[in-house]
């Protein structure tokens, strides 16, 4: 039996895939010693919760990150791990660039300003004479990727023609791949800060990346540069850093799809938070977060599922084999 463990309450798409082999944490009276495969979201597979599945030889993740499956004691159990990544490539790189555009443009900064300039007309600036000195030339920054897998190389693919170079650090791609992006390998992180005018992250979130932006890295970074996140939370160490980054003047602007506590919390010595919330007229625009919402579109909601029960069915016939993490 395959078993959605959370989030979804309506699972007519997944049963119109799986047909009668499936159940739901929604279901009563459930026989969890038949249970061989999850179907999880937001579900922590660890230890404890797996102890309910006794059975269970394989976890399908509805979407790309798999930090909430206890991946070492899954490996103990030999329980099978399967991802979902390449639903959302278009729509994660999409907002990626809209987010690079608008922080380069001042478009949010202009809006609101055009707002203020109907209420409350000024007359030495009636109109267009209200430039931001913020706004930039695309073809003359430079565009920097942590780490092109299929989002990082889309959103690479998709800004080749707007700005003026491409520059990437990824060790776990393949010799020459900057030949099929027409893009600078670094070989350090450190090099591919100190190039960037824009950065762009899109690594998963490992052992490796867990608050690898920090102090450090902000300081290692261009002045007046625009630093995106919409990868994983837990690559930023928090939010303090970009704090002293933006008032410095190390960052000129800010775009995060994802955060280290997720719903943030409303907490007035969050300084980053605070600074977003006001209506500061200096840093109005400059700030952009989001919902963690950067993979949905309709269309790649239905394919995130769709591709999620394929995987769970074939799983329960032992048939799958791509996006395997362990």
């Amino acid at each position: 039996m395959i078993y959605i463990t959370d989030y979804i309450e309506n699972y007519d798409l997944e049963q119109n895939i799986i047909g009668n082999n499936l159940s739901s944490f929604l279901d009563t009276n459930v026989n969890f010693l038949e249970v061989e495969v999850l179907m999880v979201w937001h579900f922590h597979a660890n230890k404890e919760s797996l102890k309910k599945f006794p059975n269970v030889k394989s976890i399908i993740r509805y979407g790309v990150g798999f930090d909430n499956i206890d991946i070492e004691y899954c490996k103990s159990k030999s329980i099978k791990v399967f991802n979902n990544p390449d639903y959302g490539v278009d729509e994660v790189s999409d907002t990626a660039l809209a987010m690079i555009m608008s922080l380069s443009r001042c478009t949010e900064s202009y809006n609101n300003q055009s707002k203020q300039l109907v209420i409350r007309p000024n007359k030495n600036k009636p109109w267009q004479e209200n430039t931001n000195k913020r706004s930039k030339r695309l073809k003359e920054m430079s565009l920097g990727i942590l780490g092109v897998g299929r989002i990082g190389s889309a959103l690479a693919l998709k800004m080749k023609n707007i700005v003026g170079e491409i520059h990437f650090f990824d060790p776990g791609v393949v010799s020459g791949y900057e030949k099929v992006l027409s893009a600078t390998r670094h070989t350090s992180l450190k090099n591919l800060l100190k190039t960037s005018d824009i950065l762009s992250i899109h690594a998963p979130l490992t052992k490796s990346t867990k608050g690898l932006v920090d102090e450090n890295f902000i300081n290692n970074m261009k002045d007046d540069s625009i630093l995106i996140n919409t990868a994983r939370g837990g690559i930023l160490k928090s939010h303090l850093c970009l704090y002293d980054g933006i008032v410095s003047g190390k960052l000129s602007g800010i775009g995060l799809d994802v955060l280290p506590d997720e719903p943030p919390k409303l907490d007035p010595e969050d300084k980053l938070l605070s600074l977003w919330l006001e209506n500061n007229e200096e840093y109005h625009g400059r700030i952009i977060i989001n919902p963690h919402t950067a993979y949905y579109s309709e269309d790649s909601y239905i394919e995130m599922r769709r591709k999620a029960a394929t995987y769970a069915l074939n799983a329960l016939g032992n048939n799958q084999f791509i996006n395997r993490i362990i």
